[in-house]
């Protein structure tokens, strides 16, 4: 079994004695970002990885919080969304600077993803309460498109995007009933059958790291997590039983092995090989976890526990 070592950088508190969200990402020169996220909208909030400080944070507040992704723009500015019950409200993640000219209101945002259309541009993708995956400029805000209404009639809770052969991109999202759905990202057409998934409502969809592969991860409500083929539908290998509800999922590239992080209600991350499924060896806490692959290959994961404590690791592939 493959050994992943952990070597802690910071930890401090987020301000709250229950988990918040949080997120890494790359600045416009290649720094890492973390942000974090009140799930019930109170504030949000940049850390300095290095000091723990706080170096800006928002607390107007705003609807419920669902989810929130970084978006990293062609000219280094980096732009943090977050769904809400409302629809998706817009920081600047450098600054803190809230950008309402921006702020999109129509529908329940359950889950948000960045995609990337076949030109390079980066594009904002949620789903929606009302059964519809949308998709946005991330520099205007602007509603580029929505997956066809009425397909499905129910809720979409979970969205993420894989790279496919044609370049055009796939997203993939799963809904209430189990079901996960195909869509070509540039014109929001669907692609093949859905496939039914899971047992339970999908909560989580994530791509893996190997692109070649057009692999991704689905998560359903019991914490049962299966890989799929977004090219072909198909499944890939056995289910993963955490044993846990999870609550987020993680994928980064450590020492050349893609590497699948899922943590949840027992504040345990845990690890597994991204292509084969098997399980690796690994400790560390944390009821939400998130992982970045830095420029120089360096990994890190930021996590949160149950008690608020925001803790980022550096992380590593361990010889045996």
């Amino acid at each position: 079994m493959r050994q992943l070592a952990q070597q802690e950088i910071a930890r401090f508190s987020s301000g709250f004695g229950h988990v918040v969200g949080v997120t890494l990402g790359l600045g416009g020169g290649g720094e890492p970002l973390l942000v974090s996220l009140g799930s019930d909208g109170a504030e949000v909030c940049r850390w300095d990885i290095r000091t723990g400080d706080r170096v800006w944070c928002d607390g107007e507040g705003m609807s419920g919080c669902n989810d929130m992704a970084l978006v990293r723009l062609p000219d280094g500015e980096v732009l943090l969304a977050i769904g809400t019950e409302d629809g998706v409200e817009w920081w600047n993640a450098l600054t803190g600077q809230h950008r309402p000219a921006t702020t999109w209101e129509g529908s329940t945002i359950w889950a948000v993803s960045v995609g990337e259309l076949p030109d390079g541009r980066p594009i904002l993708l949620g789903a929606g309460h009302d059964g519809v995956v949308y998709r946005w400029d991330p520099v205007t805000g602007e509603l580029l498109g929505t997956s066809p209404a009425g397909v499905g009639g129910g809720s979409m809770m979970a969205v993420g995007f894989v790279p496919s052969p044609d370049g055009a991109g796939l997203i993939v999202s799963g809904d209430e009933s189990g079901r996960i759905w195909r869509w070509n990202a540039v014109d929001g057409r669907q692609v093949g059958e859905p496939i039914l998934g899971h047992g339970s409502k999908v909560r989580i969809i994530q791509g893996l790291f190997a692109a070649e592969t057009h692999l991704f991860v689905s998560c359903d409500q019991k914490g049962e997590l299966k890989r799929w083929n977004a090219v072909t539908g198909t499944q890939v290998g056995s289910a993963i039983e955490p044993g846990t509800d999870v609550y987020s999922l993680a994928t980064a590239s450590v020492g050349g092995m893609g590497a699948l992080f899922a943590a949840g209600a027992d504040d345990t991350v845990r690890a597994w090989d991204a292509d084969t499924g098997e399980p690796i060896r690994f400790s560390l806490r944390g009821t939400v976890v998130s992982a970045l692959t830095q420029p120089d290959g360096t990994v890190l994961l930021a996590t949160s526990t149950a008690q608020g404590e925001i803790a980022v690791h550096a992380c590593s592939l361990r010889a045996l």
